[in-house]
Formats: C-alpha cells, structure tokens, sequence
C-alpha cells in the first residue's frame, strides 16, 4: 500500500485555464513549472499568485469554503492514518496499532441494538432501525473525534492471535459503517455519510496492514467504500472535483482497479486495457474515414428526423433508453436531447427513420451496433442547446470507447469544446473525435448555436471478441450487486 495523499497532479490553471507550459517564464517573478494548489480547498490550482487573484475575485472566493467542507472528511483519514504511521516508529507496521480508540468502542458498544436494527430493517420498519444503527455507532463516532488530539500517543504491540480477533471484530464494524452511509446518501444525509465513509477506511486500511494475506473480503469492502465516496462527491456539482482526491487515495490502496484519478468509472476491465483517453487522428481506425466519408449523408438524415419525428427526441437521463438514466444530473443551462438509432429506447426496428446511417453503421461500425444491442451503449443523434454545459464526470466502464461525428457545430471553438482528461478538444462538421469516456470528461456550448454529433459508444478495441461478453456480464452484475448491498443490512 502506497501512501495516503491527495490528488496534486494539476494540469490546468484554474483561472486561465492552461497548463503550466504556457506561464513558464523564467524572467516572471511568479514563475513556477508545476501548478500551486490552494492552502484551504486543495482543490483549485494556479500558476502564480496574479492567476489565484483573479480566480478568487471571480468566483473562487464563493466556492472556497464549501470545497473545503467536501474535502474536510478526508483530511482528517488523512491525519488518522499518519498519527498511526508517526505512532508506529520504526518497528514492523504490521505488528503495530492504535488500540485504545478501538478497544472502548469494542468493549462498550451494544452489538444487540445493531441486531434489532436489522430485525426492524427486515420488517420494513426503516426510519426506526436506522436510529438504531445511528445509536450503535454513536461510540464510535464521538471516538473518531477524540481520537487525533489524545495525548499521548501510545501503541502496544499485538499478538497473533490478538490481531485476528482485532480484525474480525473491525472488519464487522467497517461493514456496519459502510451499510449506515449507504442508508445516509440515500436519505441525503450527506455530511454524516461521508464521515462514515472516512471512518470505515480507517478501520480497512488497519486491518489491511494487518493481514499478512490478502482477504478477499477486506478488499471488496474497500473498494465499495471508496467507490461510495468518490459518488458522494460526484454527485453534487460543486463537489465534482474532489472526486479526483477520493480516487487518488483510492489508487494508494491498490483499489476498485484504478490506476489514475482522472479516470473512475464504476467497472475497470477485469484484463488490462491500454490507458489512452484520447486517440489522436492518426490513430484512428480505418472505419473512422468511411464514416466522414459520408457525413453529409447522416446531416441530411438528421435534419429530416428533426422536422418529420420530432416526437421520438426526448432528454438524456430522462429514462426512455436504458443505459444513462442519471445522466440528466450532469446537465445544466438549458437541454440536452437525443434520438437513439440503435440501443434501449430506439423507437424503430428497421431501418425507415435513417436508412443510410443505419446501413453505413451496420457496415463499417459494427463494434457499436453490437454493443448497443448487447445492453452496453447506444447510438444517437446528439443536440446540445447554445447555453448548455455538460458538467466533468466519468462514464461507467472502461471497455468500450466513444465517437462524435461532428455535424453541426458552432463556429467559436473556445465557446463550444470538450474536455477529456486535462485536454480541450473541439468539433468539426464531418470529422470525428474519439475517446475513452471513462476518463474525467465535461462539454461546454457557451454559444447561441446548437452543436449536433453522432454519438456511437463501441467495443474497446484491445477487448477480442472471445472476452466481450464476460466482460459486459461481469459490469452489469456488478452494478446489480451494488445496488442489492444497499438493501441487506450485515448482521
């Protein structure tokens, strides 16, 4: 296990918005080749102090405190997890723990409260069981705040067998933290979810220094946990960034298969895929130039489908296809629209409503028909209203990649771009951009003008064919379990 920190690796200045590149000057008084971090929120970054003032005087200054909040949960796992390094001196770490916190909560917490909880959770009595769960973890909660600023710092070294009672008992408590923040994001009790989240990190980053083999089930707990928290930030668009801290502390503890916090989807390849988030154009495959070959024939489809079924057009996340149903909660400004050609939600079998498009995708695209048939992605005609900014998130998988063709696109292409990674790209009409969506991503359309792509998600080409389908399996029962852990509490 690496050690603990949060994300540093800036590339774009917050206030101007490029990279440190563009301000190395060595005659500047500010100069600096690596961007500085603000001391509070640790989660803007500037080249010099010119870029940070004029970034505060903006905007900063309104967002600063409430960033700081978002990140308050992990600077104080951070604090308990080097009070415990500093605590453990030079002797072996895995003989060595912070005992006292643990001991008087394990001693002094009433295991049959949490048992009545589950009872009364089964009965369908929620409201009364999660006062119950709240209650038993109340102990602990008050510990967790004793516990940085208790002097003096002591640690007793662990037998063998007083380690793995340890850990059996703490692995228990982690999992009963982890279910109580489920139940607390979903009643949007966010503050106090995340603060389990912290504190069941704790507990499985002790064990996991514990454990002289790796336990299967320690390192799913934390790979939910960490999960859960990096969502908890995603979820609200003024945290979005910090999801990048999460995701870096995530990495330190070899978890959820990250390997770089820009790029968190819910599900990594169970074999390893190459780590490009954008594919320059010559790279592109072969299919790529048919495609623009006959762009024009796919705008006038388009623009038919407009004036002849504009009922069949509905808003991204508003349910109609299967795939993307919480994609209306990165949307913001005005709409953001579709019309699915192949995929859940497509409202015509044949092939009547875009005939062309749909024998050209048939022919040169398969990888995405497919795909879109399996359940896994779809294909669409995609309209951004002037006004419209599509907020950074990450798509749900790494085995697939996503491709715009550009068919409408405004003329100002520092007004209307896409950000993939730390990169900004723009549009062309009749050309296309590919990428991996998994990475960190968001669209702006700052214009009075509609930008229009054909959307196609596809197979990750490094996926053979042979591999597809477990893969695909292996993601979608994944987000089923996920879902079902919400609803069973651990006993």
């Amino acid at each position: 296990m690496g050690s603990l920190s949060l994300f540093s690796g800036w590339k774009l200045c917050s206030s101007c918005d490029l990279p440190p590149s563009f301000h190395d000057d060595p005659s500047d008084s500010g100069h600096t080749t690596k961007l500085l971090s603000c001391s509070k929120c640790h989660s803007v970054a500037y080249h010099n102090v010119h870029c940070q003032r004029a970034h505060w005087n903006s905007s900063h200054k309104h967002h600063c405190k409430k960033l700081h909040h978002a990140v308050k949960p992990l600077l104080e796992l951070l604090k308990w997890h080097h009070r415990c390094s500093e605590g453990m001196g030079y002797s072996d770490y895995t003989s060595w723990i912070r005992v006292d916190m643990m001991s008087a909560f394990l001693a002094d917490s009433d295991d049959e409260l949490w048992r009545r909880g589950v009872d009364e959770w089964v009965d369908t009595q929620y409201l009364t069981a999660m006062r119950n769960f709240q209650r038993y973890l109340s102990i602990y909660q008050k510990a967790w705040y004793a516990f940085p600023n208790k002097q003096p710092f002591f640690v007793r070294k662990l037998s063998d067998n007083d380690k793995e009672r340890f850990c059996i008992s703490a692995l228990r408590l982690a999992k009963r933290l982890l279910f109580c923040a489920y139940c607390e994001l979903d009643g949007d009790q966010i503050d106090s979810a995340r603060q389990r989240l912290a504190q069941c990190l704790s507990l499985l980053i002790t064990i996991q220094s514990l454990s002289r083999s790796s336990n299967r089930e320690i390192l799913a707990s934390m790979d939910d946990a960490w999960m859960e928290l990096t969502l908890s930030m995603e979820e609200i668009p003024s945290d979005r960034v910090v999801a990048r801290h999460v995701a870096n502390m995530a990495i330190s503890t070899n978890s959820c298969g990250w390997v770089n916090p820009l790029q968190r989807p819910g599900y990594m390849a169970q074999v390893p895929l190459g780590g490009i988030s954008f594919i320059p154009r010559d790279q592109h495959p072969p299919w790529c130039q048919d495609i623009e070959a006959n762009w024009d024939h796919i705008l006038d489809e388009y623009k038919a489908l407009t004036k002849y079924n504009s009922r069949d057009w509905h808003d991204v996340g508003s349910g109609q296809r299967g795939s993307g149903h919480d994609d209306h909660r990165v949307v913001s400004g005005k709409r953001w629209t579709e019309y699915v050609l192949f995929g859940t939600g497509s409202f015509h079998e044949n092939d009547k409503d875009a005939p062309i498009t749909k024998q050209l995708l048939r022919k040169h695209v398969p990888d995405a028909v497919s795909l879109a048939q399996m359940g896994g992605g779809e294909v669409i005609f995609s309209r951004l209203e002037g006004g419209t900014h599509i907020q950074a998130h990450c798509g749900p998988t790494n085995i697939r990649w996503t491709a715009h063709l550009g068919l409408i696109v405004p003329r100002s292409e520092k007004d209307c771009r896409i950000r993939v990674a730390d990169e900004w790209h723009s549009w062309e009409a009749g050309r296309l951009l590919l990428f991996d969506d998994s990475y960190e991503h968001e669209v702006v359309n700052n214009t009075n003008q509609e930008r229009v792509v054909l959307l196609m998600r596809l197979w990750h080409p490094q996926l053979d064919s042979s591999t597809r389908n477990e893969e695909l399996i292996a993601a979608m029962s994944m987000k089923e379990e996920s879902f079902n852990k919400r609803y069973h509490p651990p006993k």
